[in-house]
């Protein structure tokens, strides 16, 4: 028999999936106490007024002494935490990722925590099977021009390390589950989106108008791992259940294809080899006119397709949304800027942009991993 863990200790809280689990949470009977960790507190309204907040930032260097009072109790620890922003500061995207990824699994043992769910993504995988299904065995090099892809990949090598602590000391062993997710999406995530994909300088009736074009420049050939954001909480809810070890892919049962995309957006797809987005993709990056990095569309066009029979077998878990389904409701977000309350997943202020527009910085030259 399995049973919802009684205290339960989140970072990353805030955000896309940490969103949908707290509502999720909140919906077990008996609840469990939900403590919350984020750079930023958002207001006290549904799902957040239901956790108790402490704002912290992963990536200071007494994160871990932070972190172990706050872990001491719980049943379980879920790692969400994770930054896109600022995307021109690569130390501090590495810290937040794979310091504090470190931060929370020492916390987690040190604090004497049985069990840690992280969530991993698909990223990790290395190329070579694009369009083709690969389970949890398959390589885990990444794709080396996605910052994204690497963190991912270095969060996971600071799990194998704390798996290899907890197999030859003295303390009860500390249970790891990594759930890799395809690409997750939902409605109220469109506004977030936005934010990281356009310009600062990019006025909002612009971005309204975006599911409304009529050319989509894609290449015909992409073919991506999709998951609604609810699909990826209830996986968390079932490794909090099932106590699972290792790693369990999470996916719909179909990819999210150009075609797909396309009928979503009410566009024509026009193709454009995935080489020549990247290209251009560099040269807004490196002119500053888009904060778009080109390792999103490299690894876009790398990651493979996930086969999730395990997560299917031993979590008991499915989606219940198609990749169509995920796609449709994305863009239905976009059309009416939907958005919540938190400052992750909320609308940026006029004060905000300026700032953003102001500080954006010259030209530069940046160091790729």
């Amino acid at each position: 028999m399995v049973n919802v863990p009684r205290r339960v200790v989140i970072t990353g809280a805030s955000g896309n999936v940490g969103t949908a689990l707290l509502r999720l949470l909140a919906a077990q009977q008996p609840a469990p106490a939900v403590t919350t960790i984020a750079r930023r507190t958002p207001p006290a309204t549904a799902p957040y007024d239901g956790a108790q907040w402490h704002p912290l930032d992963l990536a200071r260097d007494d994160a871990h002494t932070k972190l172990v009072p706050l872990l001491q109790g719980a049943d379980a620890v879920v790692h969400l935490a994770i930054a896109f922003q600022p995307a021109r500061d690569r130390d501090y995207l590495r810290r937040t990722a794979v310091a504090g990824t470190h931060a929370v699994a020492r916390a987690a043992r040190d604090a004497h925590v049985d069990h840690l769910v992280h969530l991993s993504s698909a990223a990790v995988y290395s190329p070579g099977a694009y369009g083709d299904q690969v389970d949890e065995q398959w390589p885990r090099r990444g794709m080396r021009r996605s910052i994204y892809s690497v963190d991912k990949v270095a969060e996971e090598d600071v799990l194998d390390g704390i798996d290899a602590a907890s197999a030859t000391d003295d303390q009860a062993p500390l249970i790891v589950t990594r759930l890799r997710p395809g690409l997750i999406a939902q409605h109220d995530e469109a506004t977030a989106l936005l934010r990281y994909t356009a310009p600062a300088f990019v006025p909002r009736s612009v971005t309204r108008r975006i599911p409304g074009l009529p050319v989509l420049p894609l290449d015909r050939t992409l073919t991506l791992p999709v998951v609604h954001t609810d699909d990826v909480a209830d996986a968390v809810m079932q490794a909090l259940l099932h106590r699972a070890p290792g790693a369990f892919n999470i996916a719909a049962e179909d990819p999210l294809t150009a075609t797909m995309i396309g009928v979503a957006f009410d566009a024509h797809v026009v193709h454009v080899p995935a080489r020549a987005s990247s290209v251009v993709a560099d040269v807004a990056w490196s002119l500053h006119l888009s904060p778009v990095h080109r390792g999103w569309i490299d690894l876009a066009y790398a990651t493979p397709l996930v086969d999730c029979t395990r997560a299917h077998t031993t979590l008991s878990w499915h989606p219940r949304h198609d990749a169509e389904a995920v796609i449709d409701e994305l863009v239905t977000g976009i059309r009416s800027r939907s958005r919540s309350t938190s400052a992750v997943l909320g609308e940026r202020s006029p004060i905000d942009r300026v700032r953003k527009l102001l500080t954006a910085g010259p030209l530069t030259r940046r160091k790729l991993p």
